[in-house]
């Protein structure tokens, strides 16, 4: 009971929500990003005969470093101004982050009139494209209470009791439930308690997909 109390005290109730937040903002997103670096355009030929033929375009896309800021908000004047989680709830706001990538561009126009198969690359280096607005978890990271102590918070409108682990969207309080499920198609022994003459048992939920009910065995 004491070591339960003082795991408590030192992480507090949504550490676990905190912590999973910060691993995938810090890494898993970058990992699924280099996971697909590149992405292959091929447009259709329509053919028009009053154009003419100037050869096939092939664009790639390579996809690289993410950057990711602090929550802000844009003002209807276009002015960027930090966003606080309190500011969001009273303008229905959603307390993100914006959300930047590192992308090449790479035209590849081939000439059908030459027999060697000749083609011209043109790359553009882009840097730091907006992509769109990552909702932030409430005392991870990068949000702007980090670090704010009890006055600030105070201040700022704040609980300093709140924990965090929850977003802010479109002005209301989300959370994300964490729920604990047996994975289907792995074998589960378990020891029987019961009085029987078979000391375990083993269970296996087998599923083909996950669109589709597991079956018990």
């Amino acid at each position: 009971m004491l070591f339960r109390s003082a795991y408590f005290e030192e992480k507090g109730l949504v550490r676990q929500q905190l912590d999973s937040f910060d691993e995938f903002i810090m890494n898993t997103m970058q990992e699924i990003v280099d996971e697909s670096p590149r992405l292959e355009l091929v447009p259709q030929q329509q053919h028009d005969p009053t154009q003419e033929q100037r050869g096939n375009s092939k664009h790639r896309i390579e996809f690289a470093q993410i950057y990711l800021s602090k929550p802000t908000w844009v003002e209807p004047d276009q002015t960027t101004s930090a966003m606080f989680p309190n500011e969001a709830r009273l303008r229905n706001l959603t307390y993100a982050a914006p959300l930047y990538m590192d992308l090449t561009q790479t035209t590849r126009t081939e000439d059908p009139d030459d027999p060697d198969g000749a083609a011209d690359e043109e790359k553009q280096q882009l840097d730091k494209v907006f992509l769109g607005q990552v909702p932030i978890m409430l005392r991870s990271t990068y949000c702007i209470l980090k670090d704010s102590n009890d006055r600030e918070l105070t201040d700022l409108g704040e609980c300093p009791y709140d924990q965090g682990g929850y977003f802010v969207i479109n002005g209301s309080e989300k959370v994300l439930i964490a729920q604990e499920k047996m994975t289907n198609n792995a074998v589960y022994v378990f020891a029987k308690k019961q009085p029987s003459k078979y000391t375990h048992v083993a269970e296996l939920k087998s599923s083909l997909d996950a669109s589709r009910p597991a079956s018990s065995m």
